[in-house]
């Protein structure tokens, strides 16, 4: 592909030369030798009258030494008609295009040089190369550990295939996984949108476009979620990953009963004695647990707490973060409703980590979240390095977010971090 490249740039560069060289020699040629046409023509014509004259002035006798005067006109002509000084001249002017065309040559070289991609070509070019041997790599060697910089070059490598064949379901929906991993939620959904065009009927396109709509975090997307996976667990009602996320969403939307009904019947299709189904027992447990707590009036809401009640680590060393919640002056705080505080992974899932819902009484209003508010067994923000917490004000107290709640987003906070976390609600949604 390099090889082409440069043939193609030498054969455009001497089109180039070619049309300023051009110019030069034919327009100056032509025009050279038809001045010169032009006075030889004025020449002969003058001579001819010449000799006309004379022939009157041999007839009337004046003339003594006729044949002497005809050989100096013949003479004059021949040094009239003489191209030898043209000539000469042409041959001095004729390589005066010769400086243009090495400017032009050296000026697009180094113009090329100096803002051109040619190493993103090569590079271009080197990852293609490697990419039927990263390729094999990655899906044939199960003890393969490609590093980040192979998972680009397939990556690119991918891309180039998937341009000339737009029709490989399996190619976008792997181009999908792999904007996945480095994070580019928009790249990936668009590529398996191209996937669930072509293949609807597939398992896994589905079950990444339901993942990307989830993670988009809209009522609107949710729900498109949710459809489909309510239609492929129809046709593929022992699809346990896909039974997996539907009891997912619906802890996501605080819907415990429906979360504890499809973790049961996941229950039905595994071994009792695996370790999925303990993890599923206690997730009905946490699930059970939360209906409980909020069928419990005096354990419904989380109240605000003074400053004297607050802790740094729980009774198991686990970090509680102390989360401070005031409102912009754009804000329209309503008469009632809800302060929602929860914490989320700085990038991958939407998924609340942990959850604090208290009713709204003034502001601004402190509380605190641990490792006691997880959304889900198994999920811990003590297990986070870094995470952002939000704050929502909302008129119902729903978990999933509606049009018309306001929303604050604090900085990224470190696991352990001691200083009081400040979230200041300024935006609707």
């Amino acid at each position: 592909m390099i090889v082409q490249f440069w043939l193609g740039a030498i054969l455009l560069l001497i089109i180039a030369a070619s049309i300023f060289i051009i110019p030069f020699l034919g327009s100056k040629k032509g025009a050279t030798k038809s001045n010169n046409d032009k006075r030889n023509q004025l020449n002969r014509a003058l001579y001819d009258v010449r000799i006309a004259e004379l022939e009157k002035d041999d007839q009337q006798g004046l003339l003594v030494d006729k044949d002497k005067i005809v050989k100096e006109l013949q003479h004059n002509l021949l040094d009239d008609i003489n191209d030898a000084d043209i000539a000469s001249t042409s041959t001095g002017r004729r390589f005066i295009w010769l400086p243009g065309l090495l400017l032009l040559i050296v000026g697009s070289i180094a113009m090329y040089w100096s803002i051109g991609a040619y190493k993103e070509v090569d590079a271009w070019e080197g990852s293609l190369q490697r990419y039927p041997a990263l390729q094999e790599k990655l899906f044939n060697d199960p003890n393969a550990r490609p590093t980040e910089q192979d998972l680009r070059d397939i990556m690119l490598g991918l891309r180039t295939h998937l341009s000339s064949d737009s029709k490989d379901a399996d190619g976008w929906l792997l181009y999908s996984r792999l904007a996945l991993v480095f994070k580019d939620t928009e790249l990936a959904l668009d590529a398996v949108k191209k996937a669930y065009a072509l293949n609807p009927a597939s398992v896994d396109v589905v079950l990444v476009y339901a993942q990307l709509k989830m993670q988009k975090g809209d009522e609107y997307s949710q729900h498109k979620a949710e459809l489909m996976l309510e239609k492929l667990l129809i046709d593929n009602p022992s699809e346990l990953q896909a039974w997996s996320m539907y009891a997912f969403m619906a802890l996501e939307k605080q819907d415990y009963e429906a979360a504890i009904k499809r973790w049961k019947h996941m229950l039905t299709l595994i071994d009792e004695s695996s370790e999925q189904a303990t993890m599923l027992r206690d997730s009905i447990s946490y699930a059970q647990k939360q209906i409980n707590t909020t069928t419990s009036p005096e354990n419904a809401l989380a109240t605000p707490q003074s400053d004297s009640q607050y802790n740094t680590n729980d009774e198991d060393g686990a970090p509680i973060y102390r989360v401070n919640v005031s409102v912009a002056d754009n804000v329209v705080v309503p008469q009632s409703g809800f302060i929602i505080v929860y914490a989320q992974a700085v990038s991958g899932p939407k998924m609340p980590i942990a959850a604090v819902k208290m009713a709204l009484t003034e502001l601004p209003i402190t509380t605190q979240i641990s490792d006691a508010n997880a959304m889900m067994q198994g999920m811990k923000l003590s297990d986070q390095s870094e995470f952002i917490i939000k704050a929502r004000l909302s008129k119902h107290g729903d978990v999933m977010k509606k049009s018309g709640d306001w929303e604050g987003v604090s900085d990224v906070v470190k696991l352990g971090q001691e200083m009081p976390v400040n979230i200041i609600i300024s935006e609707q949604l």
